[in-house]
């Protein structure tokens, strides 16, 4: 299984890789066009919506176990 995800750049189209667990965790990513320099990540606002979200998660995950 892989660790990430791909998602297109709104800039350039090209393709940006990106780890959910990280991005969850803070981590941004760049585009993969080096000429284009785009990086996301996600909203320091949405901090508590995600920390909700992966605990939920590991409690599924646990539970399903």
């Amino acid at each position: 299984m892989k660790d990430y995800s791909e998602i297109q750049c709104p800039n350039c189209s090209g393709k940006i890789l990106i780890n959910p667990k990280l991005l969850l965790q803070g981590g941004s990513f760049r585009c993969t066009n080096q000429a284009c320099g785009v990086s996301v990540s996600l909203s320091s606002k949405s901090n508590q919506v995600t920390d909700s979200a992966m605990k939920e998660f590991e409690t599924l995950k646990k539970e399903q176990y």
